[in-house]
């Protein structure tokens, strides 16, 4: 389902709840982020808070939104507050959530009636080229995130695998862990495996189980 194109101060955002749902996350993870991360995130240029009568004003154009009820602040995140959240979550579903988030929008508004439309933004070029130059620079940086605690778990239970796998004796094990841990290293340029990179895992998982086969 797309998310309902919302403007404020005549920016695009959404509520916490439109973007969790988009990030195949929740809101309490997104507040946390942005707790952890607050001082990067600028008022009125990545987010816009509501509260008092502001508030009371937009829960009460959507009296059916559950998601407002027991709300006593609303933050409402723009595209720039979007990209930010994309970058603090370090995870591929969250790029990929972003970069399906702006395509929806772009949709949402060339399907929607002209009369729609010009109550909203309508993208320019140079607002489309600095998006995909965003993009392109989450895309750089993901491919630099390393593996997660339970992606570092996983790894070593391959190792563990091939290693029994290969070694009948006790005494021959502790050589194939030195040795198949240093390929590892050797093969993704690292100094150790927690720093195998997200997206190298599943070559390092085929690695790992097809390491030391004639």
């Amino acid at each position: 389902m797309l998310p309902e194109i919302i403007v404020h101060d005549s920016l695009r955002v959404l509520t916490s709840a439109q973007l969790a749902e988009s990030f195949k996350t929740n809101s309490k993870t997104i507040n946390r982020n942005f707790q952890r991360n607050q001082d990067q995130f600028e008022l009125g240029v990545h987010y816009f808070a509501l509260t008092g009568g502001d508030l009371k004003a937009f829960k009460g154009e959507r009296q059916n939104d559950v998601t407002l009820k027991y709300v006593s602040v609303l933050y409402l995140w723009t595209e720039k507050g979007a990209f930010l959240h994309a970058q603090f979550s370090k995870s591929k579903q969250a790029k990929d959530a972003y970069r399906a988030l702006i395509d929806n929008y772009y949709t949402m508004l060339l399907d929607k009636p002209q009369k729609v439309q010009a109550q909203t933004l309508a993208i320019s070029l140079v607002d489309f080229q600095n998006l995909e130059s965003r993009l392109m620079a989450l895309e750089n940086q993901m491919c630099e995130v390393t593996i997660h605690s339970g992606e570092q778990l996983r790894l070593r239970k391959a190792v563990n695998e091939r290693v029994y796998q290969l070694a009948e004796q006790t005494g021959a094990r502790r050589v194939l862990f030195r040795a198949l841990y240093s390929a590892i290293k050797e093969r993704y340029q690292v100094g150790s495996y927690r720093d195998v990179r997200q997206h190298e895992l599943q070559d390092a998982l085929k690695f790992i189980a097809n390491w030391g086969a004639a």
